[in-house]
């Protein structure tokens, strides 16, 4: 076997390997990042993604952001400007609610408490039980 071929397949077993352990992170990756967000938008906590059996077995990713607008507007915008199907599975709520299956949670975030606007920090969340 020449030096090539077992590069080519010592390539192909990495991308396979890839896939199976952080490919299924994947759709819910672009799920949450391709909805329309209202201008002025910034990231605070980026996605991340978990299988989890708390409860029951399920996926769940969650991304925090913090808009100009305050939570009530920003999910009315959110829900207004993306279609049933991109949000499936897609909850949006406030950063600083409580939930026990929570991936970011507000209540550890000392800089969150300190913030005046606290009511502009949102959670988009996708979950969904499998």
């Amino acid at each position: 076997m020449n030096v090539n071929k077992k590069y080519m397949i010592g390539a192909a077993i990495a991308v396979i390997l890839i896939c199976l352990f952080f490919g299924w992170k994947i759709p819910v990756f672009i799920r949450i990042e391709t909805l329309d967000l209202p201008e002025g938008c910034e990231t605070v906590y980026p996605v991340k993604v978990h299988i989890s059996d708390v409860y029951w077995l399920h996926v769940k990713g969650e991304k925090v952001i913090k808009c100009d607008l305050d939570y009530r507007e920003a999910k009315e915008y959110i829900e207004t400007h993306n279609s049933e199907a991109e949000l499936k599975y897609i909850q949006i709520y406030e950063y600083g609610g409580m939930s026990d299956i929570a991936i970011y949670d507000s209540e550890l975030d000392e800089d969150f408490w300190k913030q005046p606007d606290r009511d502009h920090y949102i959670t988009i969340s996708f979950f969904r039980k499998l």
